[in-house]
């Protein structure tokens, strides 16, 4: 199955506005993305504003605005406001879902920052109306484009300084930056602020991976224009879509380390399953010497970038230790899939992986084969054999069938 990718190429920072413009950018001849945006719009119920959508020029370059228009002034709303206003639009449960988890991140990273209870919060900085509009529109666009996986490369940030509600902030503004950790950003190019609340938020709940653009198969181009003009040269978010070159690809994920010569076996043991349960890709030890020779082990994590910031804290709350080095690696990956076959009356699932046309692995369930071990009195050995060859059988029987269906026309 192709996987589409959606890259976004942050020249000069990111907002909501800009993305949400950059994705109705992907399609501007057939105008399918827009429609399907103006039918979500209304259902917001944001009677004080109307949206525009602008086809524009910024420095010479076409590109797409999104504008807000307020035609009354906006009512105050705190979070169940925000929350009862997705809930009663016309969304599919993905984006209904994504949407909510939004606003309650946002919500949480504006108390952590001004210090007040989660129901004193109010979308002043970020607005309300602004916010609701950036967040649904980008998911339903996101969904109605068959996004499977997100992209961005480095983050530029700006500089300077930003007049917010609490007075004079310098830039990146609080918000935002809690909202980046784990991402890798840059200052300037110019001091003003270019990466946004909401942008920095759409990233993280987007699940966007950090990295250069993959290799795929571009299909669409889309330029976003935020609503400050610069002096350097457009203010554009570039969308990139297009199909992954093959199933399997490179990927980009977060590499974390740390030295530990003065913990105890069981105290490493325990953190290594903390950081599994807590969502590490993988975790593992390797054996080394330290000063004064002492035996001693360096704990690996890889993790997706919005896993870090927490994993980062286990590490440093179950270790003691006083220091972690992360940098970003890029690994191929092949396709993963699971088939679930009976060993003995017992169900025990068995993963496999496919690099390009050929199958590369099949791995039953450790768990599963215990559990039909012990169920059945079976060696664990042979419950994992006999799983394995059922499941290249089914695998098998499969792969003919698929061949038998194209041959014959269906």
């Amino acid at each position: 199955m192709s996987k589409t990718i959606l890259y976004l190429d942050p020249w000069t920072g990111i907002s909501g506005d800009m993305l949400l413009a950059s994705l109705l950018d992907t399609d501007r001849e057939s105008g399918r993305l827009e429609e399907e945006f103006r039918r979500v719009v209304p259902g917001l119920g944001l009677a004080e504003a109307e949206v525009e959508v602008v086809r524009d020029k910024e420095w010479g370059l076409a590109c797409t605005r999104v504008r807000v228009v307020e035609k009354s002034r906006p009512p105050l709303r705190h979070l169940a406001d925000m929350e009862d206003l997705i809930r009663s639009a016309s969304l599919s449960k993905w984006v209904r879902e994504r949407a909510l988890a939004a606003v309650r991140r946002l919500a949480r990273v504006e108390a952590e920052v001004h210090g007040c209870a989660l129901e004193e919060v109010h979308f002043h900085e970020v607005g309300a109306v602004d916010t609701l509009v950036d967040v649904v529109g980008a998911f339903v666009l996101v969904e109605a484009l068959g996004i499977h996986k997100v992209m961005v490369g480095p983050v530029p940030v700006g500089g300077g300084y930003v007049e917010i509600e609490h007075g004079r902030m310098v830039v990146p503004a609080p918000a935002t930056v809690r909202l980046l950790q784990g991402y890798e950003i840059v200052g300037g190019p110019e001091e003003r602020e270019l990466t946004t609340p909401t942008g920095a938020l759409l990233l993280r709940e987007l699940g966007a991976e950090q990295g250069p653009i993959p290799a795929m198969s571009l299909e669409r181009l889309g330029y976003g224009a935020g609503s400050v003009r610069l002096e350097g040269g457009p203010n554009v978010l570039r969308a990139l879509v297009g199909t992954a070159a093959q199933e399997g690809a490179l990927d980009s994920v977060v590499e974390l380390e740390t030295n530990l010569d003065d913990v105890s076996p069981e105290v490493v043991g325990h953190a290594v399953q903390r950081l599994r349960e807590t969502g590490a890709l993988e975790v593992w030890t390797v054996p080394a010497f330290m000063k004064k020779d002492r035996p001693a082990v360096v704990l690996h994590v890889l993790t997706r970038a919005h896993k870090e910031p927490v994993l980062v804290d286990l590490l440093f709350a179950e270790t003691g230790t006083l220091g972690v080095r992360r940098r970003i690696v890029s690994r191929y990956v092949a396709e993963r899939e699971e088939t679930l076959v009976q060993v003995a009356g017992c169900d025990v699932r068995v993963k496999w992986g496919r690099w390009a046309d050929g199958r590369v692995s099949f791995a039953p369930e450790y768990e599963d084969a215990v559990r039909a071990s012990a169920a059945t009195g079976l060696p664990l050995r042979e419950i994992m054999s006999l799983a394995w060859e059922k499941a290249r059988w089914s695998e098998e029987e499969r792969a003919l069938r698929r061949s038998q269906e194209k041959e014959a026309g269906f």
